[in-house]
């Protein structure tokens, strides 16, 4: 396959990377040698116009000196194209840590339980096929994720672990680079695609096609219905069209109620704008051939073109009829002249999917060429299937031809205009819209609507104080931007980048694992973000930094646990940052008061942490119920039964408080179910609990029969007194505790 050139495949530009120390010393080591050469050629230069004037002949020692200068120029240049081609190169493992953040979106979104697992993140690609991959492999991972993985229940039917695996390796081989995605989940059933394609019309009745191709076909997808995960059937079409991009290709390897496997080879880039090329020419006109595309030179006789009814003229190569153009017509040129009619000169040239042959003038030397892409702009006709300029041997200008779509023209394979490529990539955006804010984030939490409306009358005016608050900040700091110049402002918004795609990998990392040098790593990256955003003058982002900064003390310090709502309002915040770090210095980010409020939610519910104990207290706070608990107490109504809310207050006795009351609650079971209580019974259970306790629950019972009943076991468990009110007013919220 052909080597793509950096230039064919980067979505947008590389302006900025970091370049290790070893690599610049390297380039001046040879930038020395760049000027010894020159010096010792310009020396040279005099002494030849010296030998041409006095009619002197070249010496042995300046002939010498010619070839040694020439295999000197020939390894700097190869030195320096090596070098660059280092410098571009990055870990894989920097994309692979990119989908840490949507895969677990995607399980929590999925409801299952999958782990992403990396292998091979030292494997060296270039910067700008790292970025490209990024929407390819995020692809085939959502598949993973909704098509792939089952949920936890059917994989303990299945005699598996309840947590999927979705492996992400990469394979360093000696021509391409191999990136493989694997699961072990439930497998493609070949069938059930192959009959839906059937039904569909995409195949013929008796055809059995390859798997890849049927599901790499555009719009097609097993599912009725799309959801925001998939089922819109363009995404391996799209991940088939990216990879061919690059000159690659894809295997997918099937196992049924095992898993399956997609493999993406993609050869290594040898060049930024350098190519081995065969120099051909079409009458007046120079060519350049890439050489990896070149199949076979021939000199034909005339009488060996053929013709038939569906090829105008082919001739056979290896047996094999093959297609017979002429490139200049293919390229909109004239007819290629003939310098000797009884030999025909043809070059066999090779595309993504089928070879041809082409009518030229004449074959000249290979040579090693810089590609000059071309603006098409400058142009008055169609310049499709001419990728560049090159500058041949001698001085003379030549075009460098884009083979593969000089194949597609010629075999009559659709080429997509440049607006069917923005449509695409505008569907690629579309899929992962929920990642505008931050490309590193799959899709941003979003609290339960009704806890936002229960808090938010009380949390909306200290939103808006913190908002104004944020304002006038901004407009006070904005002075300190003015003493930074663009370069400043420049290399303050890549470190910001740069440390917030770390900080997100490393609160991640502390969902799992609350080691302390993380969470240290976590108030670094997060003072560095915080101090940064206040350099640039941005008082908006310094201020919602101090605010992350806040509750992660509240983590550190064991005020609040670790949990889901938790990592999302954190790492929500971190996306918020990353999208202001985008949009400056252009645009002046705006308060986010949805993400206050949530973070302000986070923050008052450190109020739960400390049980209610206070017997007034607890007479004045209401029961809040998950849905599943009025389920129950519809169903206790139903049958009859009656709501009751009962305030119970114990003796200072010899015994437990919190004893004491658990049993009680042990012998209200025997009278009815029950349904919530303060405090909870988790906090009862571990010791929180004063001399009082409130209960919701329902009971066949009548009031006085319930009073009456209370009474007769009140001396055993200390009671010194009772109140139950039948009640029908509760307040439900999916975030209460039972």
């Amino acid at each position: 396959m052909p080597e793509p050139s950096t230039d064919q495949i980067q979505a947008r530009g590389v302006d900025r990377m970091l370049v290790r120390l070893e690599h610049l010393d390297k380039l001046l080591n040879l930038a020395g040698e760049v000027i010894i050469t020159s010096s010792t050629l310009h020396e040279l230069q005099r002494d030849m116009v010296d030998a041409v004037t006095h009619h002197r002949p070249m010496t042995e020692s300046d002939l010498q000196i010619i070839k040694s200068a020439d295999e000197t120029s020939a390894r700097i240049s190869q030195d320096l194209h090596d070098l660059v081609m280092a410098i571009r190169m990055v870990e894989i493992g920097e994309t692979f840590k990119l989908f840490r953040r949507p895969v677990r979106d995607l399980g929590r979104n999925l409801k299952k339980e999958i782990e992403l697992k990396f292998e091979g993140e030292k494997v060296l690609v270039d910067k700008a096929l790292a970025e490209r991959l990024v929407e390819p492999l995020l692809h085939i991972l959502r598949n993973a994720a909704d098509h792939g993985l089952e949920t936890p229940i059917e994989r303990i039917h299945e005699n598996k672990n309840e947590t999927g695996i979705i492996l992400l390796k990469a394979a360093e081989h000696e021509h391409e680079t191999e990136i493989i995605i694997s699961d072990d989940g439930r497998g493609i059933n070949e069938q059930k695609i192959v009959e839906h394609a059937r039904k569909l019309g995409l195949i013929r009745f008796g055809e059995q096609p390859d798997l890849l191709q049927v599901l790499c076909i555009s719009g097609f997808s097993t599912k009725e219905k799309a959801t925001d995960t998939s089922g819109r059937g363009v995404g391996l079409d799209l991940v088939n069209t990216m990879v061919s991009e690059f000159g690659g290709t894809i295997d997918l390897e099937n196992q049924p109620k095992h898993g399956c496997t997609f493999r993406l080879h993609i050869p290594k880039l040898k060049a930024v704008n350098i190519i081995d090329a065969l120099i051909v020419r079409c009458s007046n006109t120079l060519y350049a051939l890439s050489i990896d595309q070149v199949v076979s030179l021939q000199g034909i006789k005339p009488d060996q073109i053929q013709a038939s009814m569906d090829r105008e003229r082919f001739i056979k190569y290896l047996g094999n009829p093959i297609a017979l153009f002429d490139l200049s017509e293919l390229l909109g040129g004239e007819t290629s002249v003939q310098d000797n009619p009884e030999v025909v000169p043809v070059v066999i040239i090779e595309g993504k999917k089928e070879r041809i042959a082409c009518v030229v003038t004449e074959f000249l030397a290979p040579s090693k060429l810089v590609n000059v892409p071309l603006a098409k702009e400058m142009f008055d006709r169609d310049v499709t299937g001419i990728a560049g300029t090159c500058i041949i041997s001698g001085g003379r200008v030549g075009m460098t031809v884009d083979i593969n779509t000089v194949v597609a023209m010629a075999t009559g394979e659709p080429l997509k205009t440049e607006e069917e490529h923005k449509n695409d990539s505008a569907f690629s955006q579309s899929v992962t819209s929920k990642t505008e804010k931050d490309n590193f984030v799959f899709n941003s939490s979003v609290p339960d609507s009704t806890a936002i409306k229960h808090s938010q009358d009380e949390l909306i005016t200290k939103a808006k104080l913190s908002a104004q608050r944020d304002r006038i900040a901004n407009r006070i700091e904005e002075s300190s931007q003015k003493d930074l110049t663009d370069t400043d402002i420049s290399d303050l918004l890549t470190e910001l980048s740069r440390g917030l795609m770390e900080l997100q990998d490393v609160l991640l990392s502390l969902e799992n694992d609350k080691a302390p040098e993380l969470m240290k790593e976590a108030f670094r990256r997060l003072h560095a973000a915080k101090g940064n955003f206040t350099m640039l003058g941005v008082g908006v982002s310094a201020g919602l930094a101090h605010e992350l900064e806040t509750l992660l003390d509240h983590l550190r310090k064991g005020r609040i646990e670790m949990s889901q709502e938790l990592m999302d309002v954190l790492l929500d915040g971190v996306a918020e940052l990353n999208a202001a770090t985008k949009m400056l210095p252009q645009q002046t980010p705006e308060v986010n008061s949805a993400l206050l409020i949530r973070i302000n939610l986070v923050t008052k519910s450190l109020e739960k942490n400390e049980p209610i104990t206070d017997p007034d207290q607890l007479l004045g706070t209401a029961f809040t119920l998950v849905p599943t608990v009025e389920l129950q107490l519809l169903g206790a109504l139903k049958q009859g039964a009656q709501a009751y809310e009962t305030f119970i207050r114990f003796k200072s006795g010899r015994q437990a408080e919190f004893l004491v009351a658990y049993l009680t609650l042990r012998k209200l079971c025997y009278h009815g179910t029950i349904l919530a209580t303060l405090p909870s019974i988790s906090d009862i259970e571990n010791g929180y609990c004063g001399n009082a306790i409130k209960v919701l629950w329902a009971s066949p019972l009548k009031p006085d029969a319930l009073k009456e009943a209370i009474d007769r076991w009140a001396p055993l468990f200390n009671i010194a007194e009772h109140q139950s009110v039948p009640t029908t007013v509760f307040r439900y919220d999916s975030n209460a505790e039972i």
